[in-house]
């Protein structure tokens, strides 16, 4: 995701796989990027179940 200011001073965001993750408070694997093994251990590492009750990890 990506957000800049545009030349008329507008906020643009840039998301190329869209915003519904974000606002619906969910983490994925990309598979394309990280193995299932390399997901869970910075699921573990981050700890998204403690600090974040709130989201989604799928």
């Amino acid at each position: 995701m990506g957000v800049r200011l545009s030349d008329a001073d507008a906020l643009e965001v840039i998301e190329p796989l869209g915003l519904d993750d974000l606002f619906g408070v969910r983490v994925r694997r990309n598979p394309a990027r990280v193995s299932v093994e390399t997901f869970r251990s910075r699921i573990a590492q981050k700890r998204y179940a403690e600090r974040r009750p709130n989201v989604k990890v799928q």
